[in-house]
């Protein structure tokens, strides 16, 4: 692993005056890639942290994703690639502490940048291939705690290079006394940065293309056997619920076409047809009770005004008023 002019020996070779030339007209070539690459990574990263930034409507999922990426590709451009250009005037200003903290921060966001694309590659995932589930586990709570895991895990693998790395006179170097400890790294960095993300994509997207292409063959009623699982329980729990419901209505209108209700009203049919019907006391019962039939045997709540006007009590005797409250009343308020 190279990290702008951290090499594996403390010395640099002696050039002759071939050499010396070669190498300035390859530095020279160099700048000239870096430098576009320099301004333009800069400004399109800078650019996507201030829009998604300032933009509230943007603060999705993806979009977090996103701004974590363009910050861990900020920081290798700016420790790192500016020292590459051989010809610009530029020497790193700090004593041993700023190659070791150089050589932290390259390494630490380089690693930040790849498990930030394998994380956005396992949200494409489960949107494409289990859209079921991204309601609850594609929200940005959850993705802003996994860009915080992924900068913790990715400090974490790059401390080793603070131990590793020391400064000369004129560049940083990889201590030779830590040459074992130096390679070890490298295996565990490239096997767990490089080979097992590159595995995980390379997986991941095989499915989603799978997918995506079983899906424009079946139109979009494709689903997996767990989206069809779940479809199912949905379906079983909806029609349970609607039969339930149609049972509670039958149990209700089977109370009210039952005996019980008929023997009831014929009842209260009875005790109406009972009270005198003489005089102007009877031709007042009389409509009393035609309003009262309207009202419970009709289902008539037209009947009620017409009922409470002709529901004189001074116009009673007595033992008819003790009637009407006795059983008229009651009668009406069991049925309404």
């Amino acid at each position: 692993m190279t990290i702008n002019n951290i090499s594996n020996s403390s010395e640099l070779p002696l050039l002759d005056d071939d050499d010396r030339e070669f190498s300035h007209k390859l530095g020279i070539i160099q700048g000239c890639i870096y430098i576009p690459i320099f301004c333009a990574g800069i400004a399109n990263n800078l650019l996507t942290i201030l829009i998604i930034l300032l933009n509230r409507d943007m603060h999705t999922v993806t979009n977090c994703y996103l701004l974590n990426l363009a910050i861990s590709d900020s920081l290798p451009l700016i420790v790192s690639l500016p020292f590459e250009i051989a010809f610009l005037p530029i020497t790193f200003p700090l004593n041993q502490f700023g190659c070791k903290l150089r050589s932290l921060l390259a390494e630490t966001s380089t690693n930040a940048s790849i498990l930030t694309i394998s994380a956005f590659t396992i949200e494409r995932y489960i949107a494409v291939c289990r859209p079921l589930h991204t309601t609850f586990l594609s929200t940005t709570g959850r993705a802003i705690k996994i860009q915080i895991l992924i900068w913790f895990i990715a400090i974490l693998s790059s401390t080793p290079y603070l131990y590793i790395t020391k400064k000369s006179e004129s560049h940083c170097y990889f201590d030779p006394d830590f040459q074992a400890f130096e390679k070890k790294c490298l295996q565990i960095s490239a096997t767990f940065f490089f080979v097992l993300p590159a595995f995980i994509l390379c997986v991941l997207y095989a499915l989603m293309a799978r997918r995506l292409y079983s899906a424009s063959l079946l139109g979009d009623g494709y689903w997996s056997k767990s989206d069809y699982r779940e479809s199912y329980s949905t379906s079983i729990r909806a029609k349970n619920d609607e039969q339930d419901n149609n049972d509670l209505e039958q149990k209700r209108t089977k109370s009210r076409n039952s005996p019980t209700s008929s023997i009831t009203r014929k009842y209260a049919s009875i005790r109406l047809s009972n009270y005198s019907s003489s005089g102007a006391q009877g031709q007042n019962m009389q409509s009393m009770k035609k309003s009262a039939f309207k009202m419970l045997l009709l289902n008539d709540d037209s009947a009620k005004d017409d009922y409470d006007d002709k529901n004189s009590m001074n116009m009673l005797d007595w033992s008819t008023q003790q009637q009407v409250t006795n059983y008229v009343f009651p009668l009406m308020n069991m049925f309404h």
